[in-house]
């Protein structure tokens, strides 16, 4: 395959007198292509491989799977699924840690930040914990009744930024489950045209994360009622219409944790949403959640440097060539911050 990249496979095998062990296989020289996605919210990281000849043994469902190039750690996940061919020819599919959080479960947690969120409901499941960074804030009370465990974190990871300004990713390091800072995922190469980039799309549109008015809702236990806050922007409600956000909140929240959180959801929402999907040449250590330099003249906001958060990053390795895709969401996330 090329430029430095090794693919191995953590196999169980059983010796002829039943016992067990594990057995390190090396696949790089059997394997055609290897794509690995990640993406900042909601999913865990994926690698896609396709291993050539009728000879290659088969990796068994469960099996660890390793991808480093030049020496950088890029993916260690588990095989999910295997599809053989006519041709010989088995593509496989492995996702990281996240993937096993896809199970429901029910949880009350008082008084906890999300990295003591992550690492108890990590403790539960069994999985490697890495670095955890201390958010500064702390959920007074909160409630999660058989819901997804990816997505009790990643709802807890939304609140947490909006809350406290500052943008957070939790992710796979490799095998073991890290929160970090965006600011602290900073790329050091820049991506734009005549700089790496091999193409670009731009797009702006209010369809889709874009609200002028938020609206939540409590229900009250001593009135029977259900209280009512909203935050509105006149402004962009003439040019737009109205595009409400609305959302039951915890009841244990009194009124002025509710109004101020009313606010800051208006003030995260209320804005034209910016995306870019960027091809480039591949740089191993950009991932969903990496703050990336770029500047693409002939677009408005780009054509300054401006340090862009990676929604989703796809690196692709075949036939010693390593290019990627990297889709970038909401420039005003890190306040359009400019570098030059």
């Amino acid at each position: 395959m090329g430029m430095g990249a090794v693919l191995t496979a953590q196999i169980v095998k059983e010796s002829p007198g039943g016992v067990k062990q594990t057995v390190a296989m090396d696949y790089t020289d059997v394997v055609e292509e290897v794509e690995i996605t990640t993406n900042r919210m909601d999913s865990p990281g994926k690698m896609a491989f396709c291993i050539l000849g009728q000879g290659a043994a088969s990796i068994p469902e469960g099996s660890s799977v390793e991808f480093v190039a030049d020496g950088v750690k890029i993916f260690k996940g588990y095989v999910f699924s295997a599809e053989r061919n006519q041709d010989g020819e088995t593509s496989y599919i492995a996702y990281d840690q996240l993937r096993y959080l896809k199970a429901n479960a029910s949880y009350v947690f008082e008084n906890m930040s999300l990295s003591q969120i992550i690492r108890r409901i990590a403790d539960d499941f069994g999985l490697a914990v890495g670095t955890l960074a201390d958010t500064g804030y702390v959920f007074p009370c909160l409630l999660k009744e058989d819901e997804g465990c990816l997505d009790i974190i990643f709802d807890a990871l939304a609140q947490t930024i909006i809350q406290t300004g500052k943008i957070f990713v939790f992710y796979d390091d490799f095998g073991a489950l890290t929160l970090a800072e965006a600011k602290d995922l900073l790329a050091n190469s820049l991506i734009g045209e005549g700089s790496m980039a091999t193409g670009y799309t731009y797009k702006r549109d209010i369809d889709t994360d874009t609200y002028n008015r938020v609206k939540l809702v409590r229900k009250n236990e001593n009135s029977g009622r259900t209280d009512v806050y909203i935050h509105e922007d006149t402004d962009t409600i003439k040019k737009w219409g109205i595009l409400q956000y609305y959302s039951e909140v915890d009841e244990n929240l009194n009124e002025a944790q509710i109004d101020e959180m009313c606010g800051l959801y208006l003030q995260y929402y209320n804005r034209v949403l910016q995306t870019a999907t960027i091809e480039a040449l591949g740089v191993k250590s950009v991932r969903a959640g990496s703050v990336i330099p770029v500047r693409i003249p002939g677009v408005e906001d780009l054509e300054a440097v401006r340090l862009l958060l990676a929604e989703k990053v796809t690196h692709n390795f075949e036939g010693g060539v390593h290019t990627m895709k990297i889709e970038i969401k909401s420039f005003a996330q890190l306040g359009g911050v400019g570098v030059v």
